[in-house]
């Protein structure tokens, strides 16, 4: 037997398993501790700090990973990121608390119409999911906020919203 196995076994026959299972214990209570402490630590979703003025000079493809880094930072996952174009109405798929929503992110100048819920509604039922959420930089008409109320299944992020929720996610 080598000098380091007789070693071993001497240790271990003079209580080294207890000490030893001690030792993991400790070590493994530090990893939760660590982790939990990471999580708290984080500051922000990568993508979700940013502000009004940079929010609207972004592209609707710099807003559409915006968006998904404030839904994530508000505890939903991230699926799917659609493709840019030919993306039936949605351009992110999320999953929270059991349900999976699409998503159709609209940077605008002026505020979202109609059309956006409606495609938001076809998107919801192309993919399968459960709700489907408009998430805009500006406000919405009363025609879009009207069929989103007539369709339990809409949500609707205006610009004041989608500021409360990005904090959120920067807390």
């Amino acid at each position: 037997m080598s000098e380091l196995g007789i070693k071993l076994a001497k240790f271990l026959n003079n209580g080294g398993l207890s000490t030893m299972l001690i030792i993991v214990g400790i070590v493994l209570i530090l990893w939760a501790f660590c982790r939990w402490l990471l999580q708290k630590m984080k500051i922000t979703p990568k993508n979700a700090d940013r502000t009004l003025e940079q929010i609207d000079n972004m592209t609707g493809e710099q807003f559409e990973v915006f968006v998904a880094a404030v839904l994530e930072g508000n505890g939903y996952e991230i699926r799917q990121m659609t493709k840019t174009s030919g993306d039936f109405g949605a351009d992110i798929i999320a999953y929270r608390k059991e349900e999976l929503i699409a998503v159709q992110c609209k940077r605008y100048a002026k505020p979202v119409g109609l059309k956006a819920v409606q495609e938001a509604i076809a998107a919801m039922k192309h993919y399968e999911c459960d709700r489907c959420l408009v998430v805009t930089n500006n406000r919405f008409t009363k025609q879009a906020m009207e069929l989103a109320m007539d369709n339990e299944v809409v949500g609707l992020w205006d610009r004041d919203f989608l500021l409360r929720m990005r904090d959120r996610a920067c807390r």
